[in-house]
């Protein structure tokens, strides 16, 4: 099957490229296998290809394949899977990693895997996985609910874009607030529902909200340190970025009479069936920023990504 591949560490241009390699199979009666109709792209990709991972991710295959969302069709499926059966569309936040997202098939296990929103497309539906379970698990674990009040900078970006959607449909806050460039980064933000946007271009976060007493604010910028002026007395912050060990993170909550706590997302069928049912139900809708036409075309995507200038997700199409 063709995929696209890194055999080193560093720069997209001098260690990604598309090659034939081994087509994975169904090996264990528990596994999988995905035809892929299209993937996406995150920031994680951007460190594991730089070797950012490799502390606590050795890879561990001498070809790493790129990518860890999918939206596919399954090709086939092992004696104990009973949930799924050939020919059902499906989307998944790839686990195991014995082969990653941007290639022609890929293999992965029952509890990682949902139907896919039948009101997407392949390429909509593989922008979800990643961005959908980070914001929806963090949430959750913030204590959102109905009638909170939420902080979700970067709200141009996948995970600050459904997380949004996330907080104000399926989880009823109240209020929601983010922040953005003008131009497309606000017109995206609005259209996921914030009710209000900050300029980060022309305005500090941390002093014009000052004293607003949020409930939650959801760290998606490595910011947490600036946080504490936002947060009400027994609020969270819960950071996606930056490191488990966060003094300046800790002293801000702590300051504010609030807590802070670092977070990874995990993968998770279940919670990719209900984020499915509020798409299904028109309140959660795909941010795309660019489309690669196929793999051949995966750098299209790969420079948007790399840029730092993506507004929504960089995604390839592969059948």
């Amino acid at each position: 099957m063709k995929a696209v591949c890194f055999t080193a560490f560093g720069a997209p241009d001098d260690v990604l490229s598309l090659k034939t390699i081994p087509k994975p199979a169904v090996e264990k009666p528990e596994e999988i296998l995905i035809k892929v109709c299209a993937c996406s792209l995150n920031p994680i990709d951007k460190y594991r290809v730089a070797g950012g991972l490799t502390s606590f991710l050795p890879e561990a295959y001498n070809t790493g394949v790129v990518g860890y969302d999918v939206a596919g069709i399954v090709e086939e499926v092992g004696s104990e899977v009973t949930a799924f059966a050939e020919g059902d569309e499906v989307y998944v936040r790839l686990s195991g990693m014995k082969f990653g997202a941007l290639a022609e098939y890929v293999i992965c296990e029952p509890d990682e895997v949902a139907k896919k929103p039948t009101n997407m497309s392949f390429s909509e539906a593989a922008s979800i996985p990643l961005v959908g379970l980070t914001a929806f698990q963090v949430l959750q674990a913030g204590g959102v609910k109905e009638g909170s009040k939420v902080f979700i900078p970067g709200g141009a970006g996948g995970v600050g874009s459904i997380g949004i959607q996330i907080a104000k449909k399926m989880l009823k806050a109240s209020y929601v607030c983010t922040t953005a460039s003008p131009g497309r980064g606000t017109e995206m933000s609005e259209t996921a529902g914030a009710d209000r946007v900050i300029n980060y271009r022309e305005e500090d976060f941390e002093e014009v909200l000052a004293g607003e007493d949020f409930d939650f604010a959801f760290d998606t910028m490595n910011q947490a340190h600036k946080m504490g002026s936002i947060l009400k007395k027994g609020g969270k912050i819960i950071s996606i970025t930056g490191s488990y060990n966060n003094p300046a993170a800790e002293s801000a909550a702590k300051a504010a009479g609030g807590t802070w706590t670092f977070m990874l997302m995990h993968p998770s069928g279940s919670d990719l069936a209900e984020i499915a049912s509020s798409i299904e139900a028109g309140d959660i809708k795909a941010f795309l920023d660019v489309e690669a036409a196929s793999l051949e075309d995966y750098k299209v995507a790969v420079d948007k990504l790399w840029s730092g200038r993506s507004k929504g997700k960089c995604v390839i199409k592969v059948a």
